[in-house]
């Protein structure tokens, strides 16, 4: 544990702070371990420096028990996945200090020392050694994962206090750097289905040797200053003024459970680009009015990035420093290419999927967040996820246009096929009879799609039974006396509870005098 003499405390405020570091040492000791001890007593010195200092005023107890709740926050203390794992209510008895007393100084805490999820200094190692924001450090204009550069510039970097300590060296260097590139770096870019140049005439192979050497230098030029515009966005977030919001994103990201670092950097990208902070603008909307500065071009771009595409993208080839892929949700193709250089692609063969974030840039997309490549021989699990995500999320499929007139023209279809079945557009049945009216409209509507389809007889029956979607009813449906099955031509089926009370008051407006 680090001795008081090393850490720079004032003269005046050394008995405050050795009071409060006293109190910290011993609940720490006794109830967590030397690693919170040590941390502690680096915040409260922190504080101690400040001018003035909010060390002198205020109950020792009260600071200390702040300080570190403030610590176990940004070190998931409470997740039972974390070791040390403390609750609140234990952490403040331990202290003597009521829990929300505790909770409003650790606020205070954070603020003054602006402490969070994305600053290493008063992370535990284990949890430094999984932030990847922590090991983002600048190599000659290109943003790095420390962890995988040379020992000199570790060496360097730890000098001059970018990176919380000098990593040792994995058992291939060079693996760990090619996946660096990867998935360590925060911004990473892609492009369109189409690269218009000069003429108009599209990307090509069988361009002049000059016009592609110009091409590829305007596609580098612009990736590396998209590359800086996300340096500065991902800067902007890290402030003191949305630490809050963050924090609250995080939790809601992880559902409180500590989160991979693919996941963590997801749920940054999300918080910059979709999450609306109070008020209803996202960090990049603020970004963008709080620098006027910016280009007309620049200001439309990153407010783009808001029309974030989540996709399961399968590669299909490679295209110069671009591979060129088709979204299995919205059928797409889309041209990406990385900011981290060529290797950051190399691993997307042809053949394999990625599950990734693009953003609308100048020439067509960028990868953003983090992505998750797939062999070709995962192909059936991975159409299983494509298809689990347009389920869930319709909107990542209609983002096709094509898409959407089919939509369109199958809850057409799907509607005459109800009425034909029930004889109307609308009944009403005991909410018991909901399940088995519905069961057997699918089963009977499966069947009618593979015979159209050209199904052979023998066939059909079989595949019915499999193809046929379950239909689950909601608890308060099934115990409802009456529901209707409606299919409206606009809002397509809905199941209204209770509707013989509705349809009877409608029928006898006397009833609603009584």
């Amino acid at each position: 544990m680090i001795a008081l003499d090393e850490l720079k405390i004032p003269r005046g405020l050394r008995p405050v702070v050795e009071e409060i570091a006293g109190i910290t040492d011993s609940v720490c000791l006794s109830v967590l371990d030397e690693e919170y001890a040590d941390l502690a007593r680096r915040a409260v010195a922190k504080l101690a420096r400040k001018r003035p200092s909010p060390l002198q005023a205020g109950r020792r107890a009260t600071w200390a028990a702040g300080v570190v709740y403030a610590l176990g926050h940004v070190n998931f203390l409470s997740d039972p996945a974390s070791q040390p794992c403390v609750t609140a209510d234990r952490l403040s008895a331990a202290f003597g200090v009521a829990k929300s007393t505790m909770s409003s100084k650790a606020r205070q805490v954070r603020d003054l020392l602006r402490i969070s999820h994305f600053s290493p200094e008063f992370q535990r190692a284990g949890v430094a050694a999984q932030n990847p924001l922590a090991w983002i450090i600048e190599v000659n204009g290109l943003a790095v994962d420390a962890r995988h550069v040379p020992p000199g510039i570790q060496a360097e970097a730890y000098r001059r206090g970018l990176i919380p300590y000098i990593p040792a060296p994995g058992p291939d260097e060079t693996a760990a750097r090619a996946r660096s590139q990867v998935r360590g770096t925060p911004p990473v870019a892609s492009a369109t289905e189409v690269l218009p140049h000069a003429g108009g005439r599209l990307a090509s192979p069988r361009r002049d040797a000059v016009a592609a050497a110009a091409a590829a230098s305007e596609v580098a030029g612009l990736l590396e200053h998209c590359s800086d515009l996300k340096r500065q966005l991902v800067e902007f977030a890290r402030s003191r003024r949305f630490s809050r919001q963050f924090d609250q994103a995080l939790r809601a990201g992880s559902r409180g459970k500590a989160v991979d670092e693919s996941e963590f950097i997801n749920i940054i990208d999300d918080f910059i680009l979709q999450r609306p902070l109070p008020g209803g603008r996202t960090v990049v909307e603020t970004f963008v009015s709080a620098h006027p500065e910016l280009t007309e071009a620049d200001r439309q771009m990153l407010l783009g990035w808001r029309d974030v595409v989540e996709g399961v993208f399968e590669i299909r080839e490679r295209d110069g420093e671009a591979i060129i892929t088709i979204n299995l949700i919205d059928e797409l193709t889309y041209r990406v290419y990385s900011n981290a250089g060529p290797a950051a692609l190399a691993p997307m063969k042809p053949g394999c999927f990625m599950i990734a974030r693009i953003v609308p840039i100048e020439t067509g997309w960028m990868l953003s967040g983090t992505q998750q490549t797939l062999d070709a021989s995962q192909r059936a699990a991975v159409l299983q996820v494509a298809a689990g995500l347009a389920a869930k999320y319709p909107g990542l499929v209609f983002r096709n246009p094509e898409k959407v007139t089919q939509g369109w023209e199958l809850a057409r279809k799907q509607r005459v096929m109800f009425i034909e079945f029930f004889g109307s557009d609308l009944i009403v049945v005991p909410g018991p009879e909901v399940a088995s009216r519905m069961n057997g409209f699918l089963a009977w509507y499966t069947c009618r799609v593979l015979e159209e389809a050209g199904s052979a007889a023998s066939s059909v029956d079989a595949d019915v039974a499999a193809r046929s979607p379950a239909f689950s009813v909601p608890g308060d449906l099934a115990s409802a006396p009456t529901v209707a099955l409606a299919y409206d031509e606009t809002e397509g089926l809905m199941f209204l509870a209770n509707f013989a009370l509705v349809r009877e008051a409608f029928e006898n407006p006397g009833l609603g005098a009584c």
